[in-house]
Order: structure tokens, then sequence, then C-alpha cells
């Protein structure tokens, strides 16, 4: 991964950058685009309402328009993004209502999976939902909070393949992006999720094979999110080129 770098130019104005995108070795162009934008929106950085211009990210990111328009269709798959004819995409701001009814939808659903995952659960399998936590974790502490939130998703994500039911997986898997959105446009400022302290308690709960300990604690930790969000909020747009200014002097990786 590129390295990240708060900059600016000698006047001290936000210039237009230019981001090569093979600094994520294993990313394909719009993949790595996908990922950058979304850690933006989670990370704050650009906010729901604002336009995401072709034209635009396409400077920012050295890339053709049609890179930027896969990224952008992935997006707008995942729900996170608005894309309409004539008018480009657009971050969508999901209102109270659907933040609420995403959120209950998600407890319904983690609840049997989470059941389902702790009776099949292996030594492996832990093992490798540890390791999706610590990553998350590394990247809160580097104040990476965007992909942290990001990887809090994921985590939820693999821990529902443990339990092989494909239909509530598939239903989680178009849930976790809104969620993170939701979490993004909605969290109370300066008050942390510390998401991946509860996700280590929950794999702990796991490894015993609790099953009910194993639900009551997935059902206190998404509600303690939704606790942590003030959904009567609203923020400012944010625009493209501050939003990836940070990424201004990275180089790609030879």
């Amino acid at each position: 991964m590129a390295d990240r770098k708060n900059c600016k130019s000698d006047d001290g104005s936000t210039k237009p950058v230019l981001v090569p995108v093979n600094s994520r070795e294993s990313a394909t162009q719009d993949e790595y685009l996908y990922t950058e934008i979304l850690d933006a929106i989670l990370d704050r950085r650009l906010n729901p309402g604002i336009k995401l211009k072709e034209d635009e990210l396409a400077d920012i990111f050295s890339v053709s328009r049609t890179i930027v328009r896969r990224a952008l269709l992935r997006l707008s798959h995942d729900r996170i993004v608005d894309i309409q004819p004539n008018r480009g995409a657009t971050i969508m701001q999901p209102d109270v209502q659907t933040a609420r009814e995403v959120l209950g939808a998600r407890r319904l659903i983690e609840r049997e999976l989470i059941r389902q995952a702790t009776l099949a659960a292996t030594t492996d399998a832990i093992e490798s939902l540890k390791k999706c936590v610590q990553d998350e974790r590394d990247q809160v502490r580097r104040q990476q909070l965007g992909t942290g939130l990001r990887l809090s998703g994921d985590f939820h994500i693999q821990l529902s393949k443990l339990s092989n039911n494909k239909t509530l997986m598939g239903y989680l898997k178009e849930l976790v992006p809104q969620t993170s959105l939701i979490i993004a446009t909605y969290q109370i400022p300066h008050h942390t999720l510390c998401a991946h302290q509860e996700h280590f308690g929950i794999i702990d709960v796991i490894e015993r094979g609790d099953v009910e300990a194993a639900q009551e604690a997935m059902d206190s930790h998404l509600q303690r999110i939704e606790d942590k969000l003030d959904l009567d909020s609203e923020r400012t747009q944010g625009d493209l080129y501050s939003a990836f200014a940070h990424l201004k002097d990275s180089k790609p990786k030879i």
C-alpha cells in the first residue's frame, strides 16, 4: 500500500493531485479506485450528497474514465453511490428510517449466522478471524479510520462464511457496506466505536463454543453501534481534491 501523507502546496492551498493507481500492488485499477473512494467516504473526507465527477476522479488517479465508471458501478451495487443517467454518481445519504431498518435487519440475520458459525467453527477459522481483527485494529491505531471501518465490516462477512448459509450471507454482504455508510454518516463526533475490541470478545465466545453467549455478544455489539449514532445529524459535503490530497506524493512500487 502506498504511504499516506497530508500534502499541500507551498502556499498552503490544495492543488489537483495525481495518484498512481498501482500503489496497491495486488489490486486492479478499478479495485484500487473503489477502495480509495470507499475509504474516503468512511473516513468522512467525502460526505453524503457530493457528486463523484468522473473527470475529476480520472484526473486525480491518472486513469481513464472507463476505470472510474467501473469503480463507481461497484459502489452503486453496494448502495454507496447513486448513479442516474445524464447526472452521474452521487454519494448516497441514508435517511434515519433506512438506517434503523438496516441495523435491525443486521441483528436478525447475524443472530442466526453466528449461531451456525459457532457450531461450525474450526481452529483454522478462528485464527483467520483473529487475523482479520488484528488488521482492523492496526489500521485504527494508525488513524486510518475509514480503512478500519471497512475492515470491521469485513470481519462480519468473514464470520458469516463459517455458517455456510449462502442465503443469509448474501443478505449480509448487501447490508454491511450500507451499515458502514450509515456509521460514517451518523457517528457521534469524537465517539469511537472500538469495534475491534468487541470483535475479539466475540471470537473468544465462539472459540468456547457457547452458542447462546455468542448470539448475545453479537446482539449487544450491534446495539452498541446504533447507540453511538446520532440519527438526526447532517454533514457538509467536502470535495474530491481535498479528500485525496493525502495521496499526492504516493509513488508506484516497482
